[in-house]
């Protein structure tokens, strides 16, 4: 039902409602179909215990007079304990059919608890308080090779070797799945290389520097997530004690000042369910006035201006270039006409470096990976 809410203008847009529709049948179907089973288990597996019990209770009563030769009055009062201790074995069974229902959900809770104490990063560094990493000289990579899955014999990235100067704007582009989004990843210790070196200001970046480091980083995802509170929340929790001066300063800078004005209580307006009662361009700026908020040393972009107009585009664009010189500019980028001023353009494709260098250089070289993408993009556009 939350996939059907959230999609509901796809699902109408496409004339998609019967086949939904016709999903949402089936999983029913299926949860009744596993509903009727489990009743049928429970009913027969407490048909056998009573037709159990009573057997039992037949035998016992003939082999007391037949064998044993016991009296009438002592199997009347043995009788009546069992009677006061058979609620007890009854519950005793009862209870015993709950846990035998609960083990499987908990073993699978207990796989994932696991997993995550595996993943989980160690303890990190303790600085001096504010002493969050600066990146003063940058990011280095030397012979770095990762895959998402070990027992597999494709690398997402394989003999990256890179620099990456700080105080300078860095764009990284290429196909989709070449490897920018793990490239990015790996610079701000989200995940570590299998082989190699990621290097901070001279210095191997591992788990313990990372969780430091990320308190310096801003990352803007492609797909910006908002929590179900208002705007003021939903930027403060980026920084807490952000004044409401500096909250309209970052929106501002995102361009999304004007519209935040024209909501309904303005700051206070609360923005549903990763904020779906904002456009997704609107999304976009309200995630990236929260990254500015934070005044970081080094700002992520990933196609963080995907669903912007020109027009806003290139306000931002003219904001970011405002920000050379005070912190380190990372953007991944498909449209590569917003990238014209950037220092340093990677060019990647499956998971290798092809192309490095100005925007200028890459575009002359016809036959490289970047002037093909830009004459495919000149002819889309034309």
């Amino acid at each position: 039902m939350t996939d059907h809410f959230n999609g509901i203008k796809d699902i109408k847009g496409n004339r998609m409602e019967q086949q939904h529709l016709s999903w949402f049948r089936a999983l029913c179907d299926r949860l009744e179909g596993n509903l009727v089973q489990f009743t049928r288990l429970q009913s027969a597996s407490q048909f056998h215990y009573k037709a159990a019990a009573s057997v039992l209770i037949a035998v016992f009563v003939y082999f007391a007079f037949a064998v044993l030769h016991v009296q009438a009055e002592t199997l009347v009062f043995i009788v009546l304990v069992f009677s006061r201790l058979w609620p007890k074995f009854s519950a005793l069974q009862s209870n015993l059919e709950q846990i035998g229902q609960t083990v499987p959900a908990f073993r699978h809770l207990r796989e994932l608890q696991q997993a995550s104490e595996a993943a989980r990063e160690p303890e990190p560094l303790r600085l001096a308080e504010g002493g969050a990493v600066q990146v003063a000289q940058g990011f280095e990579l030397r012979d770095v090779y990762y895959r998402y899955d070990r027992e597999q014999e494709t690398y997402a990235l394989q003999a990256v070797n890179l620099r990456i100067p700080a105080h300078r704007m860095t764009a990284v582009v290429g196909r989709s799945g070449a490897g920018k989004s793990t490239l990015i990843d790996l610079l701000i210790g989200l995940v570590q290389p299998e082989r190699g070196q990621v290097l901070v200001d001279g210095k191997p970046l591992g788990a313990g520097e990372a969780y430091e480091l990320r308190r310096s980083v801003s990352y803007v995802s492609q797909d910006p997530f908002l929590f179900h509170e208002s705007v003021r929340d939903n930027l403060a929790i980026a920084a807490p004690d952000a004044s409401e001066e500096r909250m309209w300063e970052a929106l501002r800078f995102a361009a999304a000042d004007a519209f935040v004005k024209r909501l309904p209580e303005g700051l206070d307006t609360i923005l549903g369910d990763r904020g779906v009662r904002l456009s997704g361009g609107e999304r976009q700026r309200i995630v990236l006035a929260r990254a500015i908020l934070r005044n970081p040393s080094v700002l992520v972009l990933d196609e963080a201006t995907s669903a912007l107009d020109s027009e806003r585009e290139a306000g931002i664009q003219e904001a970011l270039e405002r920000l050379r010189g005070r912190m380190t500019l990372i953007v991944i980028a498909h449209r590569l006409s917003t990238i014209r001023g950037a220092d340093q353009i990677i060019v990647l494709d499956n998971g290798t470096i092809v192309q490095n260098g100005g925007y200028t250089q890459l575009s002359e070289e016809q036959d490289g990976l970047f002037g093909k993408l830009l004459s495919y993009q000149a002819k889309a556009s034309g």
